[in-house]
């Protein structure tokens, strides 16, 4: 490998493991209400460029764009008065030319507004695609652990 493509390469994964916790942090809102603000910057915008699959409460939500995720989310976490997840010592990026995966598990929880204290544990793969020279996230799957 030559010295541009291993610099390109080390540039590359940097941004990945940014906007990794900058998904991290949206999904931290801490006892400030989710709004879903700043999703916008991670994934792709546009109709069906992405997929998401997350087990959540016994079933699985299947969600096609990014309008889908907040309209999905924000009411589940309207539910919470604090939320806070942290990135287990796991993560791994993988970089192929325009795609990228990463590997990751989540822990963390909160308070539901009415007192119930709620610890979660998820595993994640996301895949990045490089779209008009930007990454972009356009899959996600979790798992509850």
């Amino acid at each position: 490998m030559n010295t541009t493509t291993q610099s390109q390469l080390i540039e590359n994964e940097a941004k990945i493991r940014e906007l990794t916790e900058q998904w991290r942090s949206l999904w931290s809102p801490k006892d400030k209400p989710f709004t879903g603000e700043g999703f916008e910057n991670i994934f792709a915008t546009r109709e069906n460029e992405i997929l998401v699959f997350d087990n959540f409460d016994n079933g699985v939500v299947v969600l096609h764009s990014l309008q889908e995720y907040l309209d999905t989310w924000i009411p589940v976490m309207q539910n919470f008065s604090y939320w806070e997840i942290e990135l287990e010592d796991n993560l791994t990026i993988s970089i192929e030319g325009n795609l990228a995966v990463t590997t990751f598990s989540w822990v963390g929880g909160g308070k539901t507004k009415d007192g119930q204290e709620v610890k979660a544990r998820q595993y994640g793969t996301h895949t990045w695609k490089r779209i008009n020279n930007e990454w972009q996230l356009v899959h996600e799957h979790l798992t509850v652990g």
